[in-house]
């Protein structure tokens, strides 16, 4: 019955369900997945766990209004996402990069598929280890944009890989191929901008 009602009350609304696009959502139902329910010591139903990348526990859903749940998704979203914290701008994270000696790594993208899909490059594991050791600039791509231009990005996604101390061009330009790949190439930037 109350699983019934959060699926008609908050979990219906628009805010949640777009807050909720931040994480892997699975449905575990009790009478199939028993394991489960004692490895996590439920006792209730319906019981909302959020856990890292682990399976470790690192919260519970306690307000159950769609403003609260709206609220702890996004915050859980954000702090225990597999991607990098987003700067919005490649003037705003060239500057990040600058005060901390390190690569900026400026993402080209707009809002088709094909950019969407290249975003969820930096999500992949082999990116973890990099997170603090570049700053990630998401950029919108619009034709002729000031930032375009500057940067010669003719077309989406596009991923840059640039020297703070030295805008004239970047070190590498990344259009296609795969995290490790791209993981490789960013953690050489560090290496040669620590030098």
């Amino acid at each position: 019955m109350y699983c019934k009602q959060l699926d008609a009350g908050a979990f219906s609304d628009d805010k949640v369900v777009k807050a909720s696009e931040g994480l892997i959502r699975i449905l575990v139902d009790n009478g199939k997945d028993g394991k489960l329910f004692q490895k996590y010591n439920i006792s209730g139903m319906p019981t909302i766990l959020f856990l890292d990348a682990e399976g470790k526990q690192v919260g519970s859903l306690g307000d159950r209004s769609a403003g609260g749940v709206e609220k702890q998704l996004t915050e859980i979203a954000s702090k225990h996402s597999r991607a990098p914290q987003w700067i919005a701008g490649a003037d705003a994270a060239v500057t990040v990069a600058k005060d901390g000696s390190k690569p900026g790594v400026l993402v080209f993208v707009d809002d088709k598929p094909k950019s969407q899909l290249f975003l969820k490059i930096f999500s992949d594991p082999a990116m973890a280890a990099l997170y603090e050791k570049a700053s990630f600039g998401k950029v919108e791509f619009k034709k002729d944009s000031e930032e375009c231009r500057k940067w010669k990005v003719t077309e989406a996604p596009v991923c840059l890989i640039v020297d703070p101390a030295d805008e004239s061009k970047p070190l590498k330009t990344w259009k296609s191929g795969t995290a490790k790949a791209l993981a490789k190439e960013i953690e050489e930037a560090a290496k040669k901008l620590k030098k």
